[in-house]
């Protein structure tokens, strides 16, 4: 049985973590820590020894917790779900996230969990970076698409929305229910939200290029769930588009394309799957759907997925075929 340790438990997506690994078969949580009773502090757990470890803490902290873990525990696996290690350099990383980096030492040194498209990098990994749940839900599609020059890659545009759980759980005026409640809205519009600064970065990794992106997310209300929508620029059209997505993942157990109607959020919501579907638009565009759950998918069902990986295990583990 492998024994993990999961900082920040007390948040969305650490208490995603503890639920999935409560069902794990062959890894458990050891031990958690966070506010409230049952959890120790956050330095208490640094003293912890485990096979592996899961870093649910915000930016700008976490990266400090991934270098003192990886000097306490040089051969376990740390899977950090920050942004902090993300951003190939500390240059990109104070473009995106306003300070300096808190441990530029290690930035390089964690490959990008994408599970689907890393899976080489992650294989036999002691340091991993779980990717943004916007980020997932964009690369997955495009960076196929891109890789094979199927789309304008200097003309991207996705409007993308999710539910309140993925601002995290800490108390804000904007995100209680009677602010959210009966509204939609948008938020960091065009080029302002972190998560383009390493959906660029990977698609210039795995597809060799620059992809001109603008971004535009949106808060819906509903707890959970993403569902991205990429206006792509192309020649080829919908079929072939649908096609070249269908031979990226195939044999892939969390990645599925769907004809017909577009995913919807209740088709993803408590899973670890991404749905998507490739429909024809105005002449020369189409339209991609993209939806998973911005808690399982979009952050402790991929971390899941990235840690079985790294050790060995099935992948699903855990996560069963379908619902996670």
């Amino acid at each position: 049985m492998v024994e993990v340790g999961v900082f920040g438990a007390t948040g969305y997506a650490g208490r995603e973590l503890v639920r999935i690994l409560s069902v794990h078969p062959q890894a458990r949580a050891a031990f958690t820590t966070g506010t409230g009773e049952g959890h120790l502090a956050h330095e208490a757990g640094l003293e912890r020894k485990a096979d592996a470890y899961f870093l649910s803490l915000p930016h700008g902290i976490s990266a400090t917790y991934a270098a003192r873990l990886r000097e306490a525990h040089p051969f376990a696996v740390v899977v950090d779900l920050s942004g902090d290690l993300r951003l190939p350099t500390a240059a990109s990383y104070r473009e995106w996230y306003g300070h300096d980096h808190p441990a530029p030492a290690l930035l390089g040194q964690a490959p990008y969990g994408l599970t689907e498209l890393y899976r080489d990098e992650v294989r036999s990994a002691r340091l991993i970076s779980n990717p943004g749940c916007y980020a997932t839900s964009v690369l997955l599609p495009l960076i196929p698409l891109v890789r094979g020059k199927l789309i304008d890659a200097d003309d991207v545009v996705v409007d993308a929305k999710s539910g309140t759980t993925g601002a995290g759980r800490a108390p804000r005026e904007d995100l209680l229910f009677s602010e959210v409640a009966d509204d939609f809205s948008a938020y960091a519009p065009g080029r302002v939200h972190r998560h383009v600064g390493e959906m660029e970065a990977a698609v210039r990794e795995k597809a060799g290029r620059d992809v001109r992106l603008t971004f535009c997310p949106h808060l819906l209300p509903v707890r959970r769930g993403i569902l991205s929508a990429l206006y792509l620029k192309t020649d080829k059209g919908a079929d072939a588009l649908r096609a070249a997505l269908r031979s990226a993942y195939e044999g892939a157990t969390f990645v599925r394309v769907v004809e017909k109607a577009p995913p919807r959020l209740s088709d993803v919501v408590h899973t670890n799957e991404c749905r998507m579907s490739v429909h024809d638009a105005a002449p020369g565009r189409v339209v991609v759907f993209s939806a998973l759950d911005n808690l399982v998918k979009g952050a402790a069902g991929q971390a899941v997925q990235n840690l079985n990986l790294a050790l060995g295990l099935p992948e699903d583990a855990g996560l069963g075929s379908r619902r996670a």
